[in-house]
């Protein structure tokens, strides 16, 4: 069997090849992704939207969490409610109820942002209305 000779020069020369190649793929990657996935960031608080572009909004929470109604120890919260919500560490959250999605989080508008809060760490729920 032969072998072919390499010498530790052409091993540094391979190896910064490859380091060359990785961060040419990275790099056009993560601009791909960026060209892709763009985040649309709402820098106006819900109660400072105009009445079309609340609706909107509200029509784009509803559909990211469509189930409209759940249960908390026998009584049933539907969307539109006014809850306040206790988490496990003590954080009062009052909001109007939007929905709930398949990963079992819950979504609260409240006047100065849209919370999502997982079912799991919820310690009680109460009606406000």
């Amino acid at each position: 069997m032969d072998f072919i000779p390499l010498t530790l020069n052409d091993v540094i020369f391979a190896a910064i090849w490859a380091f060359a190649l990785v961060f040419i793929i990275r790099t056009v990657s993560r601009m791909f992704l960026r060209l892709v996935t763009r985040t649309t960031v709402l820098s106006l608080r819900p109660d400072q939207l105009e009445p079309e572009q609340l609706d909107a909004f509200l029509n784009k929470c509803y559909m990211l969490f469509p189930i409209d109604s759940f249960r908390w120890e026998g009584i049933t919260f539907r969307r539109g409610n006014t809850l306040r919500i206790i988490t496990s560490n003590n954080t009062a959250i009052e909001g109007r109820f939007i929905g709930i999605n398949s990963d079992d989080m819950v979504c609260l508008m409240t006047n100065h942002s849209v919370v999502a809060q997982e079912i799991h760490t919820i310690e009680d729920v109460q009606n406000l209305t």
